[in-house]
This record gives structure tokens, C-alpha cells and sequence, in this order.
């Protein structure tokens, strides 16, 4: 079970390492499935997103750009949980969509991409006056990042070793 006020303690990586010797290996374990379970449901809240924007026709291309970029943070925030303990529920952490692990394969092309997919949800959430063609990736475009994106996050994970369920 996930207990949702988990990640209030602070990062459990360092909980981790800083119990280890006080508390037993079963204690221990624990924390660490407990961190697996909260990063497997964000990988699954970023499928969650993924789908319903593709399911939007492409006049509500403010809609589908938006779940677009929601997919692609959540999968981030996936990564940074599981592989730094790291997680934030500030504004502020939208900016780190981008900071994905060194060893991430591609690690400049998705940074950039993410980069300009945040940017193009800005625009889709907040400037009015905007038009679909003022965004920097088409829906089309955006969509294929967005897929490429999961897959090779779930590639990633699972070969981290978390257990993933669910494909974009």
C-alpha cells in the first residue's frame, strides 16, 4: 500500500542511507518498496495523462498539448524519485522536467525537448491570444516526443530495476 504522507519525510534515499546500520534490513526494505511503490504510481499517472491526451481531437490542441507536458512531468518526477529520492510538490519543480539522470539515454535531445514542451504549455495555459501554429512542436510532433519519451523512461526504470506495468 502507498501511504501518501511517505514522501513528506524527505528524501527516503537519504533515509535510507542515513538508517542503514540503526535499522534492520526488513525496516529497511520496506522504505525502499515503499519508495518503489510511489515511483511506479508516478510512471502510471504519467501513462494516465498521456492517454487522455491522445484521446483529444486536435481543436483542443490547448487540452492535449497541456496532458502532453503533464505526461512527460510525471515521468520525470518518476525518475528523480527513484533514482535521487528526490520530490517536490512546489511550483518550482517544473523547471527540473529537464534534470534527468547523466547516464539517461539521449539525455541532451530529451532535456531540450522537455525543455520546449514546458514552454509550449505555458503557452497553452496561459496566453490567450495564442493559435496552435505559436507553438514550437506541433500536436503531431509533440504527441511522438511524448510517446518516445515514456518508452524509454519505462526502459530506463525497469532497468534499475523497477517493476513497471503499462505501455504508452
Amino acid at each position: 500500500m502507498v501511504a501518501p504522507q511517505f514522501l513528506k519525510l524527505g528524501n527516503p534515499r537519504k533515509v535510507i542511507s542515513l538508517l542503514d546500520g540503526v535499522l534492520d534490513q526488513v525496516a529497511l526494505d520496506k522504505i525502499e518498496l515503499e519508495l518503489r511503490n510511489h515511483s511506479a504510481k508516478l510512471y502510471s499517472f504519467s501513462l494516465y495523462h498521456y492517454r487522455f491526451a491522445t484521446r483529444q481531437p486536435n481543436i483542443h490542441w490547448r487540452q492535449k498539448v497541456s496532458r502532453l507536458y503533464y505526461a512527460s512531468y510525471a515521468a520525470s518526477r518518476a525518475i528523480r524519485l527513484y533514482i535521487e529520492g528526490y520530490h517536490s510538490e512546489e511550483v518550482g519543480d517544473h523547471k527540473k522536467i529537464g534534470d534527468l539522470p547523466r547516464e539517461f539515454p539521449s539525455n541532451s535531445y530529451f532535456k531540450n525537448n522537455l525543455e520546449v514542451l514546458r514552454v509550449d504549455r505555458n503557452t497553452c495555459d496561459y496566453n490567450h491570444a495564442s493559435v496552435a501554429n505559436d507553438l514550437a512542436l506541433t500536436q503531431k510532433d509533440s504527441t511522438s516526443f511524448v510517446k518516445e519519451f515514456l518508452e524509454e523512461t519505462r526502459s530506463y526504470l525497469i532497468s534499475k530495476g523497477l517493476n513497471l506495468r503499462g505501455k504508452p
